[in-house]
């Protein structure tokens, strides 16, 4: 374990209790936390074989936070991509904190993942057999139930026809006819550790581990400061592009000190001792000791 992740963790109990309690509060609602969890093979399987009510369904393999990348166009980044021994992809995102329009999320999705699974001068039929699972806080469908399985209909026919593509959009405000999606579903808005169950025993595993066993919970607290660190990168950056429409100089100073200010505050609500600091300070934005006092003394307290 890291010099940061031992002070963020495990030394200041103080820290590390509040951190845990802020773990606990997670629930599988938070695409962070969802993920975490479904990178368990057994757990990804169990929601995937519930979702698209394929008992017989086996994972081989999982991904979480998967990046395919586009030079020219809009990147994505998936929140988990599964594959089972059919070669058949499954790809599930936690979307209840997105007002978009998720069925044009949904197409742009496929359209990336299309063009990352088939090589050139492959043909169309290598393409994989594709299942989109988007799991929403609404029934934005306003179908009235849980969830609900998109088909491709010929019209005035009536004649499914098969492209390959698979969507499902489940939500978590209206409840399911099948019990079993029923209860997953309404187990993700709660994550409770001493939940039991036997349709989905290893999610339920792995909350626990996540949440209450020592190793999860330092996972979890690594990964809020990462996430913590990358927001602070984020606001440097859209300082310092601010920066060029307000005079280069100006932003990117108003941009350093808005960073510098979120992590000098950020690590002493963490009860990181205040020499610590000055040291990532140093490290962090690339400052000399005095620059580094400097900001400590107006940002400290």
């Amino acid at each position: 374990m890291g010099t940061d992740q031992q002070f963020f963790c495990g030394n200041r109990m103080d820290g590390y209790e509040e951190r845990r309690n802020k773990v606990r509060r997670f629930q599988l609602t938070s695409d962070i936390f969802f993920c975490k969890v479904l990178e368990d093979k057994e757990a990804c399987q169990e929601v995937v074989r519930i979702l698209l009510g394929h008992p017989s369904l086996v994972v081989k393999d999982v991904k979480t936070q998967y990046s395919i990348r586009n030079i020219e166009n809009r990147s994505v980044v998936l929140d988990v991509l599964a594959e089972d021994t059919d070669g058949r992809m499954v790809n599930v995102e936690m979307q209840v904190s997105e007002d978009e329009d998720h069925q044009r999320r949904a197409r742009y999705y496929q359209a990336s993942m299309d063009m990352s699974f088939l090589e050139k001068g492959c043909p169309y039929e290598e393409l994989p057999e594709l299942y989109l699972i988007f799991i929403t806080e609404k029934d934005f469908l306003c179908q009235k139930t849980g969830i609900s399985y998109i088909d491709r209909v010929v019209r005035g026919r009536g004649t499914v026809t098969d492209n390959g593509v698979h969507e499902v959009y489940a939500n978590l405000t209206y409840g399911c006819e099948d019990e079993k999606i029923d209860e997953l579903l309404r187990y993700m808005k709660r994550s409770d550790c001493d939940y039991q169950t036997e349709v989905f025993p290893n999610v339920v595993r792995k909350v626990r581990y996540l949440k209450e066993q020592k190793e999860g919970v330092e996972i979890m607290c690594k990964i809020l400061e990462e996430e913590r660190e990358q927001g602070i990168r984020i606001g440097v950056k859209r300082g310092i592009e601010q920066g060029i429409k307000e005079g280069m100089a100006q932003g990117i100073e108003r941009g350093m000190e808005k960073g510098i200010r979120a992590f000098i505050c950020d690590n002493r609500e963490e009860n990181i001792p205040r020499e610590r600091v000055l040291v990532k300070l140093q490290k962090r934005f690339e400052l000399s000791v005095g620059e580094a006092e400097m900001w400590l003394e107006k940002y400290w307290g």
